[in-house]
């Protein structure tokens, strides 16, 4: 099997489209901080698009391009239909992992002992107390016992009185919530 690795390519800024329905939004705070890793490291993660300068992935890159006075970025054009534009957006904006906190505390510290941290709360909207709270260095929170539940959407109280007492009776822990 062959996979295929598109060439990236440069493009005015003005060529670009979006479709204005991208469920990806950034405060104005991330933006800044965005801006700022681009004027820090440069255009290094290229906009999506499709044969039309659509975007599929990277408004927000694209935003930030703009509010920086770019007339050029680097994009990647797919020869996609426009469901698979969004399907794309879709799995590039929700697929990404998850961090392990353990490794993101290491990497931290080495910032850290790099003479970097204040970039990194800059750049991670981190405040003294939240970069403190995740190295571990003052334990705040609340501590819980975890536990597993299904909650059952009832149609009304005799709906859910009927089920509590099935639940029950098939010897379920349970409890009333009505929100």
């Amino acid at each position: 099997m062959s996979i295929i690795i598109p060439a990236a390519e440069t493009v005015a800024v003005s060529a670009i489209k979006t479709d204005g329905q991208n469920p990806n939004k950034m405060s104005k705070d991330q933006l800044e901080r965005l801006k700022a890793s681009i004027k820090k490291w440069g255009f290094i993660v290229p906009i999506i698009t499709n044969k039309d300068l659509l975007i599929a992935d990277g408004e927000q890159r694209y935003i930030a391009a703009k509010a920086l006075g770019m007339t050029e970025v680097s994009i990647i054009r797919l020869p996609v239909e426009d469901v698979d534009r969004r399907l794309l957006r879709q799995v590039l904006n929700k697929l990404k992992g998850e961090h392990q906190k353990e490794l993101d505390l290491a990497e931290y510290e080495r910032i850290i002992e790099a003479g970097k941290e204040d970039d990194l709360k800059y750049l991670l909207m981190l405040s003294d107390d939240k970069l403190t709270n995740a190295l571990g260095q003052e334990e705040k929170g609340i501590n819980f016992v975890e536990s597993f539940e299904v909650v059952i959407e009832c149609e009304d109280e005799v709906h859910q009185e009927a089920v509590y007492n099935k639940l029950i009776g098939e010897g379920y822990k349970c409890r009333v919530l009505s929100l």
